[in-house]
């Protein structure tokens, strides 16, 4: 009698050992965040970043870093500039060391980390053509300083004189001046690539086209360049989604990325899409291309106004 009750209390111990493995298989699989929860998440580390706040945003990312099968690169790169500012770096170059060589090389490319030890040894940017690289991130420059933007960043990383930027008040003589010389450089060197003037450059490339109002019919012309460059690794991808929304609205047709307003109301916190096709599936496109939230979006355009 005792033997049998001492295999029944075996045999029960044997179950709940098995229901509790079998739990904690279970719970691992659970344990990392959809795509969906990682981008929102990356994106609510990132507005905590914006604003400052970056004993919130620690834990976010540390929670991304933990979770996530794959990490966008902005989410990465933005999360060692949490653990900079709060002075975490041994974390950080724990961080850069279990990356893979390719993310690496990416992450030490940046300002934030470049002075790391992992990253002392992995050569900069090579740049085909430094001067026209230079020429295009001052037409960036002055692109964005008529628009009140001093982008010292920018100015610190190549050793820019400020006293070289020239801007306008409403920003036409210089979009004007920018475009004119664009179409110049396309046609002597064709569609400018991240290995020809790096990326920065490419970025002001893109925003000088998305400031092309006053040529619309060249600025539509670009749109396949710069969706191709997305392609190519050259753009981020929200960069066509942003041209290709203001060319729709400026053709008085439906907007699809949800870029576009037609009201802001800082003062009444109001702030009204353009005509937006299939609004339900909205913020799905956006995460496509690595745009934020639509609500979060909103957020920021009452801000920044």
């Amino acid at each position: 009698m005792l033997y049998l009750i001492r295999k029944s209390v075996k045999k029960k111990l044997f179950i709940i050992l098995c229901a509790v493995l079998i739990s904690g298989c279970n719970q691992k699989k659970n344990i990392d965040l959809s795509n969906e929860s990682s981008w929102h998440l990356g994106w609510r580390m990132i507005e905590n970043t914006m604003i400052g706040d970056f004993e919130k945003a620690e834990p976010q990312f540390d929670s991304l870093l933990s979770h996530s099968k794959k990490m966008d690169f902005k989410f990465l790169i933005t999360g060692l500039e949490v653990k900079l500012k709060l002075g975490k770096d041994d974390e950080i170059i724990t961080i850069i060391k279990n990356q893979k060589q390719d993310i690496q090389n990416k992450i030490c490319q940046s300002q934030v980390t470049m002075s790391f030890a992992p990253c002392l040894g992995i050569q900069k940017e090579k740049i085909e053509n430094k001067s026209l690289q230079l020429e295009i991130l001052k037409m960036y420059l002055n692109d964005q300083a008529s628009r009140g933007n001093i982008m010292l960043d920018i100015l610190k990383k190549y050793n820019i004189d400020s006293t070289e930027i020239k801007k306008d008040n409403n920003g036409i003589t210089i979009d004007t001046k920018n475009r004119n010389r664009l179409k110049e450089v396309f046609k002597e060197y064709g569609f400018p690539n991240r290995k020809l003037i790096g990326l920065d450059a490419m970025n002001g490339i893109f925003l000088m086209i998305q400031h092309s109002d006053g040529d619309k019919a060249w600025q539509e012309l670009q749109l396949s360049n710069i969706k191709n460059a997305v392609i190519n690794g050259d753009i981020d991808g929200q960069s066509f989604a942003y041209l290709y929304d203001r060319i729709m609205v400026n053709k008085g047709e439906k907007q699809f990325y949800g870029t576009q307003f037609s009201k802001v109301d800082p003062t009444n916190k109001i702030v009204e899409l353009a005509e937006t096709e299939d609004l339900e599936n909205l913020d799905k496109r956006r995460q496509e291309v690595g745009m934020m939230p639509i609500d979060m979006y909103k957020r920021f355009v009452l801000v920044e106004l």
